[in-house]
């Protein structure tokens, strides 16, 4: 991969801090070079809508007062996006000016992606033994001026002069874009696709060449999560498989952890991917229930779930639930080595407070983190104030709805006995607003009035 035979977008920033978390741009400079000849180029400050710090103003030498008649950052996104287009994204340090720009249009709601090459690390691999590898130290050993050094026209130009004398040294292979060394697509799936995978919570597909349903997985990171199934160093044989067969990749994105979960087991239960073993059977077979015995105590006992009961507690094996049957009975009683054991401090729990208020101690313990109510709203943020819900009907959720880019999605869910499981776990274990529903067929709207 020759200078000659691509086209680069050499690019360069100045920022109001080191983090692109709680700071902003102040400049950016893009550099078109096609072959070794510059075809177009672009620079302007740009105003951060916050204070820039002394010691930054210092160091690049951009005032608070030049900024304000400036462009904002979404003024100029479009200008960004048609200028890197097709081309490879090209700076010193390249992953300091990606992401900051990548945050930037992801606060947009845009997913910005491109090839990247980064002259640091070119540097160190062609150009050995400089003592610092730092943008104007290793222009200096090399003879290249730089009359504006940390302003982004300047040192854009500077990165472009230091490119080609990378590239007369030796080739640049595909090997050095960053990135390529942790993925290795499969032969049927375009680079295209992947790039403009989101790095936003969701649920994503895998097809192979014939449109046939290979895989549904769950991320807080689609494309993060997609990269480690391309992982070139694969040990699994199914993993493999899979990874070979993948054709096309689609997604829908849904901004909660909880609605994710269960839209993913919705999907795999309802398609049954080849490579989805896992969800495929029956995960948690057993259920705990509480129940009066024959001498009106009431007792946890577990059973095999046939769908014709309810249970909170659903658990992998019988097993699995005795254990969680003790760890109940042992919040109550204190611990207990055996079955003769627990039932000797049952009885004699029973023979000092009554039967009554043993039960009343034994419910308030088993229900402390299962709703009251069977039939609620799960409400949750999905974004920007705007709020969305699971909709629970006999403890079974049976439909999220949310917003998305100013548009309301509601996806309904078949009751499944898996998901009252994700449900209820996560309630178990995060604090969750619920609203109960008195009527089965209430339903109210995504809004900012839902409290």
């Amino acid at each position: 991969m020759g200078l000659e035979a691509n086209k680069y977008s050499l690019i360069d920033i100045e920022t109001t801090g080191s983090y692109r978390k709680g700071h902003r741009i102040i400049e950016i400079a893009i550099i078109n070079v096609d072959g070794d000849q510059i075809v177009d180029q672009f620079s302007t400050l740009i105003n951060p809508e916050v204070r820039i710090p002394y010691f930054i103003s210092t160091l690049t030498g951009i005032q608070n007062e030049d900024v304000l008649g400036a462009p904002r950052f979404y003024e100029i996104a479009k200008k960004i996006i048609e200028m890197t287009e097709g081309r490879i994204f090209v700076a010193h340090n390249v992953f300091f000016d990606f992401n900051f720009i990548k945050y930037e249009f992801s606060e947009l709601g845009y997913t910005f992606n491109r090839p990247k090459l980064c002259t640091v690390q070119l540097a160190r691999k062609f150009l050995p033994g400089h003592h610092s590898y730092s943008l104007g130290e290793i222009c200096k050993d090399l003879g290249i001026s730089n009359s504006a050094r940390h302003r982004a026209l300047g040192d854009a130009l500077a990165t472009f002069e230091l490119l080609k004398v990378i590239i007369n040294k030796s080739e640049i292979k595909d090997d050095d874009l960053e990135g390529e060394r942790k993925i290795a697509l499969p032969p049927l799936l375009s680079r295209e696709i992947f790039e403009n995978l989101p790095e936003r919570i969701g649920v994503y597909y895998f097809y192979d060449e014939n449109g046939n349903l290979l895989y549904v997985g769950k991320s807080r990171n689609i494309k993060k999560r997609v990269t480690q199934h391309l992982n070139p160093d694969l040990k699994k044989k199914k993993d493999i498989q899979l990874k070979n067969l993948i054709s096309h990749i689609e997604y829908v994105l849904i901004p909660n952890e909880l609605a994710s979960l269960l839209f993913e087991c919705h999907e795999i239960k309802k398609n049954r991917p080849q490579f989805n073993r896992a969800l495929k059977r029956i995960k948690f077979p057993y259920g705990l229930e509480l129940k009066s015995n024959a001498t009106g105590l009431l007792e946890i006992i577990s059973r095999h779930d046939d769908g014709s009961f309810f249970s909170a507690f659903l658990v992998k094996s019988k097993k699995i639930a005795q254990l969680k049957i003790d760890s109940f009975y042992a919040t109550l009683i204190g611990p207990f080595s055996s079955e003769f054991e627990k039932m000797d401090k049952i009885n004699l729990l029973v023979s000092k407070i009554g039967p009554e208020n043993f039960n009343r101690m034994l419910e308030k313990i088993f229900t402390q983190r299962i709703p009251k109510y069977k039939n609620f709203f799960l409400c949750f943020n999905s974004g920007k104030s705007k709020k969305g819900w699971i909709k629970v009907i006999n403890g079974s959720p049976i439909e999220i709805q949310y917003t998305l880019s100013r548009k309301i999605v509601s996806i309904k869910l078949k009751p499944d006995p898996e998901m009252i499981s994700i449900l209820y776990n996560f309630i178990k274990k995060n604090n969750c607003h619920l609203v109960e529903i008195t009527h089965e067929d209430f339903d109210i709207p995504v809004s900012d009035d839902l409290t």
